[in-house]
């Protein structure tokens, strides 16, 4: 399946915190947000991007929720900057600082950049490219693309398919990769699982981040959730990740091949699992 483009994954889940029950992080991640806000006082940040920040750490929801109480209780200022038709983009920055603007703006420009659709589809694109090269290249078999069918077996309780299913060592993968910022949806995760279970092979989710417990999830079904944390951008787009870097310092880079590392835990995984 092709990229989808998701606004959220520009915005950040402001809508999303407000539906679930406080949880205790929330507290932990007021105060580290604070301490971050008092040693970068003159700077401004986008929800998103500060959920990026603070990952390893939280949850992207724990993160939205804290942020979101700590501009409700004054600590923090916001600036609302239209995005697109119907969307926005929320910044965030210390009570006291007064010359924002100028910073909004020249965040806004880089995030129109890397927001829009061609960008967005070119980046899942190159991210599926290299890691199909990468597994292929060390030895698994392509047993086909952008499918929902495998072994005289066909998914036909929705739309969706895998991005490819690869096999070695009489071990079978669909494989699902998911460049950007935003976790995958619950929904998609969900049907995916259910998707490989069907077809009888194992699920191989390719993220650039992913909370623990859907990570869990996947390896509940006998899967490997392949995480790589840098954004991956086509070569052409160079230019447009190092302004990403200088303006936003958000981790981006335009590889040329997967490191050898990503793709080394999971074939340690993967011996450890081929029956003898």
């Amino acid at each position: 399946m092709g990229y989808d483009f998701d606004e959220y994954e520009v915005l950040g889940e402001e809508g999303w915190p407000e539906s679930l029950p406080r949880d205790a992080k929330t507290d932990e991640a007021r105060e580290e947000l604070l301490k971050f806000f008092d040693e970068n006082a003159e700077r401004v940040y986008y929800l998103k991007q500060l959920e990026v920040f603070f990952e390893k750490q939280f949850f992207h929801w724990i993160t939205a929720k804290a942020v979101n109480e700590l501009i409700e209780e004054g600590f923090l200022g916001k600036e609302e900057v239209p995005l697109r038709k119907g969307t926005s983009l929320k910044f965030v920055f210390s009570k006291g600082l007064r010359y924002y603007k100028r910073q909004i703006n020249k965040c806004t420009k880089v995030i129109r950049k890397y927001s829009s659709p061609t960008i967005a589809i070119a980046c899942g694109r190159q991210a599926e490219i290299l890691f199909f090269n990468a597994l292929t290249n060390r030895g698994f078999l392509s047993k086909g693309q952008d499918v929902n069918e495998y072994g005289g077996k066909k998914w036909t309780e929705t739309e969706h398919d895998l991005d490819f299913i690869i096999e070695k060592d009489n071990i079978t993968y669909g494989c699902e990769v998911k460049n950007r910022w935003d976790y995958i949806e619950r929904d998609e995760l969900a049907i995916k699982l259910k998707m490989c279970g069907l077809l009888g092979i194992k699920p191989l989710f390719i993220m650039r981040h992913s909370p623990k417990s859907y990570n869990w999830e996947i390896i509940q079904r006998g899967g490997y959730a392949m995480i790589f944390e840098t954004q991956v951008y086509p070569f052409g787009q160079k230019e447009l990740v190092e302004k990403i870097k200088e303006v936003l310092g958000l981790p981006v880079d335009c590889p040329r091949a997967i490191p050898e590392g990503i793709i080394d835990r999971f074939l340690k995984w993967h011996k450890r699992n081929i029956t003898v």
